[in-house]
């Protein structure tokens, strides 16, 4: 699973589905053969998947921004959560239930942040914790389990949180989770939680927390995707911003190639089962760190190539089936979503 963070408000135009037949472990240096998805309006993202072929995200419509999913070749739009809500889909999982965030902000600082899933057509709001006064989603996994985090207005603190398949309407803390500075990342389907801590990143499986390997000169790691055991994410390393992949073993590599950039909000990185990994690529290899476009491909840690058109294609999430998903950017900027096959 993954954790994707929003495209800000610079949302997003397009049209016809491509279920793909390749698998990530044909991948290899190869042509990333587009496909538009179909969109109710101006602009959208996918960024989650059910691994079969279906995708879900976010699209403009003529009411503003919503959650919605793609199947067939044809999308499902979902109704608001109360009233001019921004809509973060973090996951899916092979039934095809989506999980998320959807949040409200108003001028001078007020802000509510709600958790949801996906239920016959409509998107319900999952319960909060204690005195937490805001909640999100993270990952769902094919159980139907939940995990997310919550929070209480003015205070730093999250506490990680699961909302169990087999307890509807409840929501549990994980043990073993002291209580200081934590923030989740993103979550394995086994339930395991990548973790953001003061003394890096670290691996909470069945109550028990597992720091991640280091390098000498590795400086401020931060995780995105959480798959099969490995992780990817990004650090500076030697002063330079790069990419990381964490091994089964918790080992860390830099991603040969790689860059970040995180002031224009496009993908970050991601990782399915396999290992195959998509994000950016630096400058000397044809990325644009200034625009934050130009993205490639690896395989557990080694260089495959580069991803589509570098100066438009934005991956943004890769499922289990090799398929990768994300937004092609017109000459306004505006995304248009995509669905990639490697042949």
């Amino acid at each position: 699973m993954h954790r994707y963070r929003l495209l800000g408000g610079a949302l997003l135009v397009a049209a016809a589905l491509l279920v793909p037949t390749s698998t990530a472990s044909a991948a290899a240096a190869c042509t990333w053969r587009p496909t538009a998805l179909p969109v109710p309006g101006k602009g959208g993202l996918p960024t989650a998947t059910d691994h079969q072929g279906g995708f879900a995200g976010i699209a403009g419509t003529a009411d503003g921004q919503r959650a919605l999913t793609w199947k067939n070749g044809a999308y499902s739009v979902f109704p608001e959560i109360g009233f001019r809500r921004s809509y973060e889909v973090t996951d899916e999982n092979r039934a095809g239930t989506i999980v998320g965030t959807a949040q409200f902000h108003l001028w001078g600082g007020y802000s509510q942040s709600t958790a949801f899933r996906s239920r016959d057509g409509v998107l319900e709001e999952l319960p909060k914790l204690g005195n937490n006064t805001k909640a999100a989603a993270l990952g769902i996994n094919d159980a139907g389990d939940i995990t997310g985090y919550v929070w209480e207005d003015g205070l730093g603190l999250k506490t990680v949180v699961r909302w169990p398949a087999a307890q509807p309407g409840t929501v549990t803390t994980l043990p073993g989770l002291p209580p200081d500075p934590t923030w989740p990342q993103a979550v394995d389907e086994d339930g395991s939680v990548l973790l953001l801590r003061d003394s890096g990143l670290a691996v909470w499986r069945d109550g028990t927390i597992t720091q991640l390997g280091t390098l000498p000169g590795l400086r401020h790691p931060s995780g995105d995707a959480f798959s099969n055991g490995r992780v990817v994410g990004y650090a500076v390393y030697n002063d330079k911003k790069v990419g990381v992949y964490w091994d089964q073993q918790g080992a860390a590599h830099v991603l040969p190639n790689s860059s970040y950039n995180l002031s224009n909000g496009n993908p970050r990185f991601d990782i399915n089962r396999d290992g195959l990994i998509t994000g950016r690529i630096d400058e000397a290899h044809g990325g644009n760190d200034l625009s934050g476009t130009g993205y490639g491909v690896w395989r557990q840690g080694a260089w495959v190539s580069n991803f589509g058109d570098i100066k438009l294609d934005l991956p943004s999430r890769i499922g289990d089936d090799g398929t990768v998903a994300g937004a092609r950017m017109d000459a306004e900027r505006i995304f248009h979503p995509y669905v990639w096959r490697c042949s």
